[in-house]
């Protein structure tokens, strides 16, 4: 059809048709069948791959790897953690054998994975999770008093009542998340039952950890050389540093450290 001025604006497809209002859309290609796209782009064979099989494509194997590290890695806690229960030392010691607070540990080693990697990638720790390592600590705590250790289900519980105080306060004055809270007080509680000085290891091991990795990331935050304008990545440095994973690879340490020990003194010992 004509215009006014006597112009012809119907135009045609590549393949020889119109579109019904005798225009053709701009983002429509033609695929080389003769087929066109939705979005303009034409697959070889004629059809477009959906979305859904581009994600199982590109993110299902990732998935599937991210959940077997972290089920390896929970596994292996777990084994430091029946470790350390056999040896009935450190902070596994308690009123009862160490298996009584070989539960804790357990439930703790089931998310240790999964809460350093969202807390990384997300700076926060799920209460899910967190609620697993703490309902681990409640069974073992019942099973203190089950056995007769009252005495140190008391500990555990004063010592995580007080972590979680502290933490109150500090998560007020803005440096330290509920999140981080909640956990440190979960830790304590669980380390409470062995020495003070298991107690004070975990909060001395957490912040030396973040000193350092604060100090990593200060480092990698300078330009490399004068004048060079900083890499935009690197905004991400203001965002505060994870205190959960150091939280967590503190208490490992902590759990782990009699095994270490007997293990250097066997070696020391051998003729």
């Amino acid at each position: 059809m004509s215009s006014p001025e006597g112009l012809v604006d119907e135009t045609v497809s590549p393949d020889g048709t119109g579109s019904p209002d005798g225009t053709v859309s701009l983002d429509e290609t033609v695929s080389p069948d003769g087929t066109v796209s939705p979005d303009g782009t034409g697959s070889p064979d004629g059809t477009r791959p959906s979305d859904g099989e581009a994600v199982r494509g590109g993110d299902g194997p990732r998935q599937e790897r991210t959940q077997a590290l972290e089920a390896v890695a929970a596994a292996a806690l777990s084994a430091v953690t029946v470790a350390a229960a056999t040896l009935h030392a450190g902070p596994l010691t308690g009123a009862s054998a160490g298996a009584v607070m070989l539960v804790g540990c357990l439930g703790v080693a089931a998310v240790t994975p999964a809460l350093v990697r969202i807390d990384i990638a997300e700076r926060r720790l799920p209460n899910v999770l967190v609620g697993v390592a703490a309902g681990a600590w409640g069974v073992s705590t019942v099973l203190l008093v089950a056995g007769g250790g009252i005495a140190t289900a008391a500990t555990s519980l004063a010592f995580a009542l007080v972590a979680a105080g502290l933490g109150l306060v500090a998560a007020i004055a803005g440096g330290l998340g509920m999140g981080d809270v909640k956990l440190g007080a979960v830790l304590s509680g669980l380390v409470a039952t062995g020495s003070p000085a298991a107690l004070l290891g975990l909060w001395a091991l957490a912040g030396t950890f973040a000193i350092g990795v604060a100090g990593v990331r200060t480092l990698g935050s300078r330009p490399r050389r004068a004048g060079t304008p900083p890499r935009p990545g690197l905004a991400s440095v203001s965002r505060g540093i994870p205190f959960g994973p150091c939280l967590l690879a503190a208490f490992w340490c902590v759990v782990a450290s009699p095994s270490v020990a007997v293990a250097v003194d066997a070696v020391v010992t051998v003729p």
